[in-house]
């Protein structure tokens, strides 16, 4: 059959053989980032946590801690009875806040996933929120004595020192009653990244006749 020079020929696709598979058009390709937990059973920095509420928190611990401590070794009785039970509460709190803040910040709770951390937690701050109760009423004791305005400060911070405890052991009390009683030591899930990749194959085959 004779086609007229100069006229472009039609453009044709290749038949497909038998048994061959075309190419789709379009495909999803799904990739799974690695999931934070794959990284909670070794020792790692997780100064991620400080910046988590439960972070500021011991934080605000350890701040209110020291100043109070101060205050009673800079009173005119250090030593006394009541400045010793103040300074005992003071200290108790500052180390066992440091010591999980270190424990959270190289990831040793989510290597320890037996111990109840959120439970050990509550019961702390719960306590210490009564015996900073106690320590704001005996510095107040102390300051209405007239044995110096260190005591008086000190009674101050006590008082924030319940308040903060007393917020924290809200806090964790939520997350204990909202988990059923389990905590979850995962500080994250899994993430998965679906891509979309749309990829044409087409053939051209020029015949001439």
């Amino acid at each position: 059959m004779a086609v007229s020079e100069g006229r472009p020929s039609a453009f044709k696709f290749p038949k497909m053989e038998p048994g061959q598979q075309q190419f789709p058009a379009q495909h999803t390709t799904t990739t799974a980032a690695p999931s934070q937990a794959d990284h909670d059973n070794k020792i790692r920095l997780n100064s991620a946590y400080i910046h988590t509420m439960e972070g500021r928190l011991k934080l605000a611990h350890l701040a209110v801690s020291i100043i109070v401590f101060i205050c009673i070794m800079a009173s005119n009785y250090p030593r006394a009875p009541h400045s010793n039970w103040i300074s005992f509460v003071s200290m108790c709190a500052f180390w066992t806040s440091a010591v999980l803040l270190f424990f959270w910040c190289i990831n040793l709770v989510g290597m320890l996933t037996l111990v109840p951390w959120l439970t050990l937690e509550l019961v702390y701050v719960a306590i210490w929120t009564f015996f900073w109760f106690v320590a704001g009423c005996v510095a107040v004791d102390y300051a209405v004595m007239g044995l110096g305005d260190a005591f008086a400060v000190a009674a101050f911070f006590s008082y924030v020192a319940m308040c903060i405890y007393g917020f924290n052991a809200f806090i964790f009390y939520k997350k204990w009653r909202d988990s059923g009683n389990q905590f979850n030591l995962r500080m994250g899930s899994a993430n998965t990244t679906t891509t979309t990749t749309t990829t044409t194959s087409t053939v051209i085959r020029e015949q001439k006749y």
